[in-house]
């Protein structure tokens, strides 16, 4: 391995992201950087959690969705042009500024790529097979990983113009003197399937720790992949496989609901978690600004326990949110048993098996209920059942970065799209279905360095 290729050495004694900019180069003549070289450099290198799984990139998705509101005077004082300007999906989201969440998540794949380099000089013995496997197994996963985070906030979603839609610069090297271009989303995709589908056969069926990735999150994630490009079929097949491995899920009726904090903070003993990510709290929807929007609210049913271990009723009238999985006011983005379920079910429903839908639909939601409380839905047909499955989506999956993921692909459909409004001093702003907007221009910086296409607005 040749160090002048990695002008992002590890700095194994800090968890600090070090963006690729002049800042970087000041602290790189400040401290002591280490050039991994072994497996076990390797192995510590992707356990990193404040590198790899601390911060995901689902921040400007969280921002930009429906699930929550603030008043004016929160709006006035944040500094944070992404937060402020992505509220109302302005043109120019950032005024110039770096933006971490681009950075961070190109960050983690100069990670994984600098792990997936090295495996490739090691010639593992025998007792180290399990070890090499691993390290290469996670890399391809923390990869594919990030691209699939990163296309759901700069790339339009998948279509049938996605072989000629702009995609990610897929970076596929810890080589950072090579010029960025921008794929294809229809490339982007194909080179997530692909690390995902290499990766699998590589790592255990489940992790040692839950932030280390596994088949179980590896799978689970081609489920998500295959959802979004209206692949059902691979859809279906990727979460059972998922779900075969685990499929626990928390019954609430166990839960201590008065709690500031419902669920643990300790990830391993959550049962649904999968994949342990999550990110650090955004000014713009902390406890002390954001407002959870009643049409969400309204959606929970008498005897429906989310309502109370999710949310909680503020002294000033406003309702907050509390349920993350992160077991703090933080949000969990990461991949979890919950939505592996809603994933089977809506795409046996897309497929018109309606009896089964609603079998993995009432396996969860028998979960969620009081005992007196609780009836298994029914429906006429698959059609039905879609409708129930995307409902139960959004009661769900609250707060997790999903819900701009589903808005920006039910908008396709006429039976699920749906605009949004907010008013910010006596002005109302829209996002229409399809529009540019659903995707957030690439950070200033990146374009003017590296020349690549910049996304319409």
């Amino acid at each position: 391995m040749k160090a002048n290729k990695y002008l992002i050495l590890i700095i194994f004694s800090s968890g600090s992201f070090l963006s690729c900019n002049k800042d970087f180069l000041e602290k790189k003549q400040q401290q002591s950087l280490v050039i991994p070289a072994s497996l076990s450099d390797f192995q510590s290198l992707l356990d990193n959690r404040d590198a790899m799984t601390n911060n995901s990139c689902h921040e400007l998705g969280i921002i930009g969705a429906d699930e929550y509101s603030v008043s004016d005077a929160v709006w006035n004082v944040l500094s944070a042009p992404y937060q402020k300007y992505g509220y109302i999906w302005a043109k120019d989201v950032y005024e110039g500024a770096q933006l971490d969440e681009w950075n961070m998540a190109y960050w983690r794949i100069l990670h994984a790529n600098t792990a997936l380099d090295g495996v490739k000089q090691i010639k593992p013995a025998e007792v180290e097979r399990q070890l090499w496997n691993n390290v290469k197994g996670s890399g391809l996963f923390f990869r594919a990983y990030n691209f699939y985070q990163l296309a759901q906030q700069f790339c339009k979603p998948y279509s049938a113009t996605a072989s000629t839609d702009p995609g990610l610069p897929l970076r596929l090297e810890a080589d950072i003197d090579l010029l960025s271009r921008r794929s294809t989303v229809a490339e982007t995709y194909s080179q997530i399937i692909e690390d995902l589908l290499t990766a699998a056969p590589l790592l255990p069926d489940l992790p040692l720790v839950k932030f280390r990735p596994s088949k179980a999150s590896a799978y689970a994630l081609l489920a998500k992949v295959y959802l979004l490009m209206a692949n059902y079929e691979k859809a279906n097949e990727y979460a059972g496989l998922s779900l075969a491995i685990k499929s626990d899920l928390i019954d609430f009726k166990t839960l201590s609901l008065s709690a500031r904090y419902p669920f643990p903070s300790d990830y391993e003993l959550n049962k649904e978690v999968i994949l342990a990510v999550g990110i650090s709290n955004i000014a713009i929807t902390g406890t002390a600004r954001m407002n959870v929007v009643p049409d969400i609210l309204n959606n929970y049913t008498t005897g429906d326990l989310r309502r109370q271990a999710y949310f909680f009723n503020n002294a000033d009238g406003r309702v907050l949110f509390k349920g993350s999985y992160k077991g703090s006011a933080a949000f969990y983005t990461g991949l979890a048993t919950d939505e592996v379920f809603l994933i089977r079910a809506e795409s046996y429903a897309r497929m018109g098996d309606k009896e089964n839908a609603l079998k993995d639909l009432n396996t969860l939601r028998k979960a969620r209920f009081t005992v007196a409380a609780y009836q298994d839905l029914a429906a006429s047909d698959a059609n039905e059942a879609l409708r129930m499955v995307i409902e139960e989506r959004r009661r769900e999956l609250i707060f997790r970065g999903i819900r701009w993921e589903d808005l920006r692909r039910l908008n396709a459909e006429s039976a699920f799209s749906r605009v949004i409004r907010r008013t910010v001093a006596g002005t109302t702003y829209e996002l229409l279905p399809g529009d540019n907007k659903y995707v957030w221009p690439l950070p200033d910086n990146e374009v003017t360095l590296s020349k690549i296409e910049q996304n319409p607005r």
